[in-house]
């Protein structure tokens, strides 16, 4: 199974990355539409929305997250604001494997050095699968907390690439 997992992340590793070679800079696209439909929310500092660019992909969190590998993949979209798209294996509460895929959005500072991020359903873009609470990587890691339902863990993304 372990196998199966890192299949599963070293291809979307590969997508996110090859996404990200073939289109212009500064332009996000995605196949379910372009990132521009998605209405301007917070507005947070360049400087500071800079730091959180790239791809990354799951370093540890706790087994009570049910999450066994994630990816995630954050851009500028054609409005100037944050947007992403994450994806995410474990298993459910009955132990059977799963996935899912959400849009990250509403990017905002809520700290010196802290961004609050929605993790909303992607085809609705507006139903809120759980929020990420982390800090700007140091030393290619971006740390913090993933809310899952009504349940908060301590989660840690290691960055692949900053483009």
């Amino acid at each position: 199974m372990s196998n199966l997992r890192r299949v599963a992340g070293t291809t979307v590793i590969a997508c996110l990355l090859a996404a990200s070679a073939l289109g212009p800079t500064g332009v996000a696209r995605a196949t379910t539409g372009p990132s521009a439909n998605l209405a301007p929310t917070y507005k947070v500092s360049s400087k500071f929305s800079r730091q959180f660019i790239g791809q990354y992909i799951l370093k540890s969190v706790p087994a009570a997250a049910h999450l066994q590998s994630a990816a995630l993949g954050v851009e500028v979209n054609d409005n100037g604001f944050l947007y992403g798209i994450g994806q995410f294996y474990g298993y459910d509460a009955s132990g059977s494997q799963s996935s899912w895929v959400a849009t990250l959005y509403h990017f905002h500072q809520t700290g010196k050095a802290q961004m609050t991020i929605d993790l909303l359903v992607p085809a609705t873009e507006k139903d809120v699968l759980g929020r990420l609470f982390v800090a700007p990587p140091k030393h290619s890691i971006l740390s913090g907390k993933i809310e899952i339902g009504r349940h908060t863990y301590p989660v840690s993304f290691r960055q692949i690439s900053t483009r």
